[in-house]
């Protein structure tokens, strides 16, 4: 009985019938022109289902396609969409770029009718891969240049840039009225104060400048800017 309600629940599911994963057009980009999909006011939208669009970013081996399919994930404010961009995120076997492009795609979802699902799922992110066991933040680490396969640098490089991306997201996130959530600025604070790259051989000023303009831009109820950002280096280290 559990076998078939299973299986009624897979021809049930959207797409069964439909004999493609996905579709591109023009996927060598080999036309110059701009293709437009008038169904939709959307212009993230290239023109395929939500169902078509996850897995072309789980199934496809295609960097552009992988990234075409985070934005037009992110024109979708649906549940589906946020897990399968959170997924693709957390895949340290996917390209950094496209894990750039999904925690991109997960900022621009953020937003107070699903309780903020997409920021939870950011935070979720920061709080597998870069704290320990009991919620402190690691420090960040690198392998030295001249002591790194190319294989392990470019992996630690992927992880630096990613983290990256995902500070600009949760920099990005909103409340109804325009107020940066709590958890947000939360967040960022403990990630501008606390993160150490005391023992990193390699420079951190681009993830720090995010970190600050982050912050610096965030919107916290009852206060400014200036409000958010006042006490953000009292106790950074490293």
């Amino acid at each position: 009985a559990a076998a078939e309600e299973e299986e009624e629940e897979e021809e049930g599911a959207p797409g069964a019938d439909v004999p493609l994963l996905w579709l591109r057009l023009d996927p060598e980009y080999e036309c110059v022109l701009q293709v437009v999909w008038p169904a939709r006011e959307d212009r993230r939208w290239v023109g395929t289902p939500e169902f078509m669009a996850r897995e072309q970013l789980e199934h496809s081996r295609h960097v552009g396609a992988q990234i075409e399919a985070t934005h037009s994930l992110a024109s979708f404010g649906t549940g589906t969409a946020i897990a399968a961009l959170a997924e693709r995120l957390s895949d340290a076997r996917t390209f950094h770029r496209v894990r750039a492009a999904a925690a991109s795609a997960l900022g621009e979802l953020i937003s107070p009718a699903d309780d903020f699902a997409a920021l939870h799922a950011l935070a979720r992110y920061v709080r597998r891969q870069h704290c320990d066991g009991t919620g402190l933040l690691l420090p960040l680490q690198f392998v030295p240049l001249d002591a790194a396969d190319e294989d392990e640098l470019a992996g630690r490089l992927g992880h630096y840039l990613t983290l990256r991306a995902v500070v600009e997201a949760i920099g990005r996130a909103r409340d109804g009225q325009g107020h940066t959530p709590a958890a947000a600025l939360s967040l960022l604070h403990e990630l501008l104060d606390d993160s150490s790259n005391a023992a990193n051989p390699c420079d951190e000023g681009f993830l720090l400048g995010s970190l600050v303009e982050a912050v610096g831009a965030a919107r916290p109820r009852g206060g400014g800017a200036a409000a958010a950002g006042a006490d953000a280096d009292g106790g950074r280290a490293g």
